[in-house]
C-alpha cells in the first residue's frame, strides 16, 4: 500500500493564460470504499481547459481549482469495493485534477487500458471518447449518410470518423496536408485537405451536388458559414468547439433555404451521467485497437513542472496531443 501522504498537481488559482498555473503540494485524503490511488503516467491536455481557465467559457468551474481531466497510469492503493488490483493499468476521463503525479478517483470511473495500447496512447483517448460518444446522439446518421467532421485529424474527429464509419456512414474529413492520411485510415471516404482544396465544392462533387446529412465543427466563427453551405436539405449542423472563436448569432432567415438545423453540443445533455463515462471510454480503447490511426501523434511531452510550457503549445493548435509526463520530474 502506498505511504504518500501528498501529491504534486497543477492548480489554477485565477482566470488568465498558461502563465497563472503553479505546482503545489495537497495531501492526500485517505480512500474511502470504492475507490483508489493512481500513479500518474500520463495526462492528456484539452482545448477545453483552456476555454475553462479563461472564465469566459460557458463551462465555469470555480477558482482555483486542480487542472487537468485526463490520463492514465497504475493502481498503487485500493480499497475492496474497488475491484482494482495493485498494478492494474488504467485510464480516465474529466476527473478534475489529473493533471497530477498522484490521483484518488472512484474506481467506476477507471477503465483498464488493453494491452495493446501504452500508456501513453490511453493518455489519448478518453476525453476525446467521451465527447465523440455524446456527439454520435445529436442527429439521426443511419448507414448511407453523410457526415462531414471538421478538424478530422484531431484527437475528436479521428474518434468521430471511425465511429461513423463502423455504422457504415458516409463520412467525409476535413483536415490539413498529409493528416489527411491518418483520416483516411479512421475510415473517411473522402478526405479533403482544406489548405488546398476547396471544402465546398468538394463536398457537393462527392454528395453529387446534395450536401451532407450532419456536419460537425469544433472550428466556429472561421468555418460556420461554410458549414451551413455544406448541409443538405433538414440537414444538422453541430457546433462543439471554439478554436477560432465563437460562433456567430444565427440569422434564422440564413437557415431558412433548406430548413436546416444548428445546435451548439452541450455533453451534460447528451450523455447519461458519470455511470455510463467508463462505457464510452472503453469502447473508444476498442477503436484504437481496432483502427490504430485512432490515436492521435504526440506534438510535445512535457514535465510537470514544465505544465506552463505544455498547455502554451497546447494554445498554439499543434498537430497532436500535449502530454504532461510527470515520471518525467524525478
Amino acid at each position: 500500500m502506498s505511504t504518500v501522504s501528498q501529491r504534486r498537481v497543477a492548480r489554477v488559482p485565477r482566470s488568465g493564460g498558461p502563465e497563472v498555473i503553479e505546482i503545489a503540494f495537497e495531501d492526500l485524503p485517505a480512500l474511502n470504499d470504492g475507490e483508489v490511488r493512481v500513479l500518474v503516467e500520463a495526462v492528456g491536455l484539452n482545448h477545453a481547459e483552456t476555454l475553462i481557465r479563461s472564465g469566459k467559457y460557458a463551462v465555469r468551474v470555480p477558482f482555483p481549482f486542480a487542472a487537468g481531466g485526463e490520463g492514465s497510469g497504475t493502481v498503487v492503493e485500493t480499497t475492496s469495493g474497488a475491484n482494482l488490483p495493485i498494478g492494474t493499468r488504467v485510464c480516465w476521463g474529466a476527473i478534475l485534477g489529473s493533471c497530477a503525479d498522484l490521483l484518488t478517483a472512484p474506481a467506476s470511473m477507471l477503465v483498464r487500458i488493453p494491452d495493446a495500447l501504452s500508456f501513453e496512447d490511453a493518455a489519448c483517448l478518453p476525453v476525446a471518447g467521451l465527447t465523440t460518444g455524446g456527439l454520435g446522439r445529436v442527429w439521426p446518421l443511419p448507414a448511407g449518410s453523410t457526415a462531414v467532421v471538421w478538424g478530422a485529424a484531431g484527437a475528436v474527429g479521428r474518434m468521430l470518423v471511425a465511429l461513423f464509419a463502423d455504422r457504415e456512414v458516409d463520412v467525409i474529413g476535413i483536415a490539413t496536408g498529409d493528416r489527411t492520411e491518418a483520416v483516411r485510415a479512421c475510415g473517411a471516404s473522402r478526405a479533403i485537405d482544406r489548405a488546398g482544396e476547396d471544402v465546398l465544392a468538394a463536398v457537393r462533387t462527392h454528395t453529387n451536388g446534395h450536401g451532407a446529412t450532419a456536419v460537425f465543427d469544433p472550428i466556429g466563427a472561421a468555418t460556420f458559414q461554410t458549414s451551413l453551405e455544406l448541409m443538405a436539405p433538414r440537414g444538422c449542423l453541430i457546433n462543439y468547439g471554439e478554436l477560432s472563436g465563437p460562433a456567430p448569432a444565427v440569422d434564422l432567415y440564413h437557415l431558412f433555404p433548406k430548413s436546416v438545423f444548428v445546435t451548439k453540443y452541450n455533453g451534460t445533455q447528451w450523455l447519461e451521467g458519470l455511470g455510463e463515462f467508463a462505457k464510452l471510454i472503453a469502447h473508444a480503447l476498442d477503436l484504437a485497437v481496432k483502427r490504430r490511426a485512432v490515436i492521435s501523434p504526440v506534438a510535445g511531452r512535457f514535465r510537470l513542472d514544465d505544465v506552463v510550457d505544455a498547455y502554451r503549445l497546447l494554445e498554439s493548435n499543434p498537430p497532436g496531443k500535449v502530454l504532461v509526463v510527470p515520471a518525467r520530474d524525478k
